[in-house]
């Protein structure tokens, strides 16, 4: 995962030696707490699609579709979340605000963007979560999954096929 870097430019004002003149200050407002459409009822997630709020760690019971039974949000930190996922094998990985990551048959892949995504679409076969939204320890984690059954052949490993040599004539 590439990370992205930013820059901060600061323009200092000359004066003229007048003292400035007053200026407004805005008063800033606390940010506006994060919320899913399910709450913290985890067992939404049962058919394989929901948006939770994550406090910590939670396990997440799912619907099966690509293989997966569970995930286990094992922490949450100021870049995304931290998890295993468990059902016809068991892997690990991190989810980043802004990433999405799809599960399929046999395989998987993420997909990050520097501005905000909108929500995965489902696809047979598959399950996409997504960190859809972080503030101090919390997260809003988006979970979509289209219908059981095999991937879309675009996300089918291919078996490469190789040609036996067949004996030179005569030989």
């Amino acid at each position: 995962m590439a990370s992205l870097g930013f820059s901060v430019l600061l323009l200092a004002g000359c004066s003229s030696g007048a003292s400035p003149e007053p200026t407004a200050t805005q008063s800033s407002a606390p940010p506006a707490e994060l919320t899913a459409a399910d709450g913290r009822d985890y067992a939404a997630c049962a058919d394989g699609n929901c948006e939770v709020l994550l406090g910590g760690p939670a396990e997440i019971g799912l619907s099966g579709t690509a293989g997966l039974r569970k995930l286990l949000v094992q922490a949450l930190d100021g870049e995304g979340i931290h998890f295993e996922t468990q059902g016809d094998g068991t892997s690990s990985g991190s989810l980043s605000l802004n990433c999405i990551s799809k599960f399929y048959e046999n395989g998987g892949g993420s997909s990050c963007s520097t501005g905000e995504q909108s929500a995965p679409q489902p696809v047979d076969g598959v399950v996409a979560m997504q960190v859809a939204g972080l503030r101090e320890g919390t997260a809003v984690l988006r979970i979509v999954s289209g219908a059981p059954g095999p991937p879309p052949a675009s996300l089918v490993p291919r078996i490469p096929a190789f040609e036996v040599p067949k004996p030179p004539f005569g030989g």
